[in-house]
């Protein structure tokens, strides 16, 4: 006997205020049985013949979506026990089981978005809805019971298929592994994954992941010839920076001229003051100082201003959002004919390996790039001064 369900109002119950319940009756093996909604509204409010709440009712709105859900849900239980109805014991157990029916991962996952936004920065939150639709756009559905150890091998192995770049790879695995410890958490998996299979940090750039110093020359060209405008020319000149200094992309929003230091050192017997740009990295909170020695990064800080001079405060770059920039990147590295794949963060892939090939240590590599200390290099920071930063710099990488 099939199981049938229905919603309305109860007659055998009223409130003070004439209020009656909203319900769904579940008939199975010719027994009926009554689910309150937890919603009561008065008669004048119902509209039977829709089962909805009318306007009238000053919450008809989130007692419209309870019903709806709630009653979609129960069609779902019936559906699935079609050939044998459950009792109503067991439709009433599944239908107050929170998880049942909800075993869509993507559906999971942008509802824990919604509750963890609060407490992670906007760029990472945009990371993991990136990844979520580039996951959809390859598999449109995903139960969790698909999750496994097989799957993720076949995700890594079509990522690399697209052409994606094993560090680019690896961000996503990190990223899908967070997104799948949330799902854990709640219980909608026994275990995470990811426990079997590594995530390796790629440290050494590949190479379509850099550029050589030829390739920073005629982009370098394109930028003096005025060769692009608008958004174009300002992803040009914040790129080219990067390359020089190694900036990190989320740095440009924040650095100003104030953050600019005078050093100054002698050289040829003569004293030379020269710009260091210093402040804390966003990601690490770890200082970077970067010395502006070559006149041609000089003068990527200039900026024209309506009163000409520079105030402290003024920021020095003005850099678009990340989605316009890796595009207009791409079009520009196309353009000019460069057969590499970029991404502004390669930017200071390239710097950490031109600045390998010119000799540079790497304890003022590091230091200019503000990686995080801890590591080996740790005690050396303690002994740099800012002249030795400039100097090593001056001696060994003068863009030209």
């Amino acid at each position: 006997m099939k199981a049938t369900l229905k919603i309305l109002l109860r007659n055998n119950y009223r409130t003070k205020e004439g209020k009656r319940q909203v319900c769904i009756r579940y008939t199975s093996y010719r027994q009926a049985t009554f689910i309150g909604l937890n919603i009561s509204v008065h008669p004048k409010d119902w509209n039977d013949s829709r089962k909805q709440v009318k306007a009238t009712e000053p919450h008809h709105l989130l007692y419209n979506r309870i019903i709806k859900e709630q009653y979609h849900k129960s069609e779902g239980i019936i559906l699935d026990n079609f050939l044998t109805p459950l009792t109503t014991k067991d439709f009433i157990a599944k239908l107050k089981d929170k998880h049942y029916g909800n075993e869509d991962f993507y559906t999971f996952i942008e509802n824990e978005l919604e509750l963890i936004k609060s407490s992670r920065a906007s760029q990472t939150l945009s990371n993991y809805r990136n990844l979520i639709n580039k996951m959809k756009e390859w598999k449109p559905s995903l139960t969790f019971n698909e999750i496994t150890l097989e799957y993720i091998q076949r995700f890594h192995d079509h990522e690399l298929k697209t052409g994606n770049i094993l560090s680019t790879i690896y961000k996503k695995h990190a990223n899908f592994k967070f997104l799948l410890g949330l799902a854990v958490n709640k219980e909608y998996m026994e275990k995470n994954p990811y426990e079997k299979f590594e995530i390796k940090k790629i440290t050494k750039a590949q190479n379509n992941d850099i550029l050589t110093e030829d390739e920073l020359k005629i982009l370098q060209e394109a930028y003096n010839q005025d060769r692009y405008t608008g958004g174009k020319k300002e992803v040009l000149r914040d790129f080219l920076f990067s390359c020089y200094t190694s900036l990190s992309y989320a740095e440009f929003h924040n650095v100003t001229y104030g953050d600019l230091k005078p050093v100054t050192i002698k050289v040829d017997g003569k004293e030379e003051t020269y710009p260091l740009l210093c402040n804390d990295r966003q990601k690490t909170a770890v200082l970077y100082k970067i010395p502006i020695v070559s006149p041609i990064v000089e003068q990527l800080l200039e900026r024209k201003t309506k009163k000409g001079d520079k105030e402290a405060f003024q920021k020095i770059f003005s850099p678009l959002t990340n989605q316009p920039t890796n595009r207009y990147l791409k079009e520009i590295i196309e353009d000019l004919n460069i057969n590499k794949t970029m991404t502004f963060h390669r930017a200071r892939h390239s710097f950490r390996t031109i600045a390998a090939k010119k000799g540079i240590r790497d304890s003022i590599a590091e230091r200019i790039m503000g990686h995080a200390e801890g590591n080996d290099i740790q005690n050396i920071y303690m002994h740099l001064s800012d002249e030795d930063i400039v100097r090593e710099m001056l001696d060994k990488w003068v863009v030209k």
